[in-house]
């Protein structure tokens, strides 16, 4: 199998692993699987939807706020394809208003 083959499947492998942390609730593993890809998976060119949401929710669930919202910010740029792409995306829409909620209330009790 050529080398390209070999690393492209590495690629894919990794992502599968970083979806399925995510589904597991192992965010942190997840963040550390697939923030690496994210210059190789997803570009303005070509954007990836799906791997943004995930990692969104990676970062969101091992408490990276800052990430979250430039994961957040970038994938609001893009229409959802499918309604894969629309369902998860939602899931991320509503992780970021839940973030906005407790912030806002964390500082009317300030």
């Amino acid at each position: 199998m050529p080398e390209k083959n070999k690393a492209v499947q590495k690629m894919a492998q990794r992502v599968l692993e970083g979806y399925d942390a995510v589904h597991k609730r192992e965010y942190q593993n997840a963040k550390k699987l697939l923030e690496p890809l994210r210059t190789f998976l997803h570009q303005e060119t070509k954007p990836n939807v799906i791997f943004l949401s995930y990692l969104a929710i990676a970062q969101i669930g091992s408490k990276d706020v800052d990430e979250f919202l430039n994961t957040y910010e970038e994938l609001q740029k893009y229409e959802p394809k499918n309604e894969k792409e629309s369902a998860i995306k939602q899931r991320v829409d509503e992780m970021f208003e839940e973030l906005m909620s407790s912030i806002e209330k964390n500082n009317e009790q300030n």
